[in-house]
């Protein structure tokens, strides 16, 4: 028996899911974590490495190493794993293929289906990539849930009863959604949605990473902001950095051997309070409310009218943000919802309705809406004719999915045979400030004067936020019709099939007969873990060299032993351990 799993695949980390029992269950990964690393690496041995595994490397291989490839989505960007080049749809793959593992090696059996979560706010082409990613990965894909609707679906499972206007507020690793959602009978019917795609947790990292910067180079001269080790070493600490001051008032970043100079290790250390913190990244902080006022605008409530507040991603942990959000509401968002575990529970509950986990009986029900408004291009007139003009919208944003409406157009030009009708979203007046998405050429039209002829286009987007175009010419009926899934970034079907039968090569290639580096998809000893964990002895103290180097031996004997439980844990503690002195 086949089955069918959620997948929240984040910037920073990501998670799989099932509905079993009655009750959206979190799936741990190899490791018995529940959050596998959003990373990809290619090892010494040119074998791909995934999760903690490529965490491990990251430091001391930053050009075979790669982290939050999500942000890639959706652009014609290519990623280079030292001498092997990968679409981001490819790499969020193999981060999926790892999840699907994880998940076979749970239930006993084949995992054929995923619903995958994205953020609200995802444009059309990073849906299409997501979805590619999970084809690639070898899963069918038929449902593309949105992130802070599956947060709700988590949150609502335990309050079906409930009648009450709900905000959901979603500040992961690299995006941020909001949502605001009516709860009635079952029913999470969502009425708006607003967000930003290019801020969240990594951008408050980035804040730490350039103060850093600033001082290392006022105090020494040096810059390392061209030094990619030394780069990946930052962020790391700027991560880590912004996690202690979630729950303290300072913290020291300590960064021995960063750079030299003349011969001479130059070391970074600097306290960083949570106040500095905050005026660092205060402006990107406030600007998270803009998208909440937008959603409350457009779902016609005012914040007084939201009765509870739920609030996920990883970065809404930062005290901040609690802050910020509850000034804005006069009250504290609602405890008891996991800010890392809601998206992928809610796109297991997803699953289960969509398997028949969930019976009918539950009354479970969920309706979203179309994130951004979808139109054409069209001349000052009125006529279509021209790549360059004024938006014309035809689904408007947050209008209910799935959704279909028509507009009707008219020639431009005296003789004209032939309409090309240009596909955009965004919120615009002109198209050139908005996202294209299509061209679809209508041809055939009967010649006439300027406003003779008539072509209707319609357009419907469906519940996973794909759109359809369908253009009929008034006077003789012919229909010509255009499914919006073939963007530039988008894979052909034939280059679909190449990438698959590539990833499954390279991801089931067997280790070198020489290699002391175990499979991509196994836990093992990190020859390169080992390296850059000696690397970093002759730096420390004498307290924290001695700690790092009982944490070496103790993967050494695990990996000697054989033992694949004892390798993990060592693995997975000197890891830490690595970041922690980061």
């Amino acid at each position: 028996m086949a089955h069918i799993v959620g997948i929240d695949l984040g910037t920073t980390n990501s998670l799989v899911a099932a509905f079993t029992g009655g009750r959206p269950e979190i799936i741990p990964n190899r490791l018995g974590k529940r959050l596998t690393p959003s990373i990809v690496g290619l090892n010494a041995d040119e074998r791909l490495v995934v999760g903690d595994a490529a965490r491990a490397q990251f430091v001391a291989a930053p050009d075979r190493t790669v982290a939050e490839v999500k942000r890639m989505m959706g652009t014609d960007r290519r990623v280079k794993l030292g001498s092997r080049v990968y679409t981001p749809q490819e790499i969020s793959a193999l981060v999926l293929k790892s999840l699907k593992e994880d998940a076979e090696a749970w239930f006993g059996g084949p995992v054929d289906e995923a619903v995958i979560t994205v953020p609200a706010y995802f444009t059309d082409a990073q849906r299409q990539a997501t979805k590619d990613a999970g084809e690639l990965a070898g899963f069918k894909v038929e449902r593309i849930l949105n992130e802070p609707t599956a947060a709700a679906l988590a949150y609502g499972l335990d309050h079906l009863d409930a009648e009450q206007l709900v905000l959901v507020y979603d500040l992961g690793g690299g995006t941020l959604d909001v949502s605001v959602l009516e709860m009635f009978q079952g029913v999470l019917d969502v009425k708006a949605s607003a967000g930003n795609n290019a801020l969240g947790g990594s951008d408050f990292d980035a804040a730490i990473v350039t103060w850093a910067t600033d001082l290392f180079e006022a105090k020494y001269g040096v810059s390392v902001r061209g030094d990619a080790s030394a780069m990946v070493r930052l962020k790391a600490a700027a991560e880590h950095a912004k996690i202690e001051l979630t729950t303290r008032e300072a913290t020291v970043v300590t960064l021995p051997a960063l750079a030299t100079k003349g011969g001479v290790l130059l070391h970074f250390e600097e306290q960083l309070t949570r106040a500095n913190f905050e005026s660092l990244i205060g402006a990107l902080a406030r600007s998270t409310l803009a998208p909440v006022e937008a959603a409350l605008r457009d779902a016609k409530v005012d914040r007084k009218s939201i009765a509870e507040i739920v609030i996920v991603g990883g970065a809404s942990r930062v005290p901040l943000i609690h802050k910020l959000v509850t000034e804005f509401f006069g009250r504290a968002p609602r405890e008891g919802v996991h800010p890392d575990e809601a998206i992928a529970l809610g796109a297991a509950v997803q699953a289960g309705l969509k398997s028949g986990s969930i019976s009918s009986a539950s009354g479970i029900m969920i309706t979203d809406v179309c994130p951004f408004t979808l139109g054409v291009a069209v001349q000052g007139g009125g006529g279509m004719g021209h790549m360059q003009g004024l938006f014309s919208p035809i689904i408007a944003r947050n209008s209910t999915v799935p959704v279909s409406r028509s507009e009707s157009y008219t020639t431009a030009h005296d003789e004209q045979t032939k309409v090309d009708i240009e596909v955009y979203q965004g919120e615009s007046r002109l198209v050139r400030y908005n996202t294209p998405l299509g061209t679809l050429t209508v041809e055939g039209v009967p010649p006439g004067k300027a406003g003779q002829e008539r072509v209707i286009v319609t357009f419907t987007y469906d519940i996973n936020g794909i759109l359809n175009v369908r253009t009929r010419i008034a006077s003789t009926g012919k229909e010509v019709s255009l499914k919006i899934d073939r963007s530039a970034s988008r894979l052909s079907d034939s280059d679909r099939v190449t990438a698959t039968a590539r990833l499954d090569q390279e991801w089931n290639a067997p280790p070198p007969a020489t290699s002391a580096v175990p499979t991509a998809s196994r836990p093992g000893p990190s020859v390169e873990l080992l390296v850059a964990a000696r690397a970093r002895l002759p730096a420390l103290p004498a307290d924290q060299r001695a700690r790092l180097e009982r944490l070496i031996e103790k993967l050494d004997d695990a990996g000697r032993m054989q033992s694949t439980t004892d390798i993990s844990r060592a693995d997975a503690e000197l890891t830490n351990y690595l970041f922690e002195l980061s």
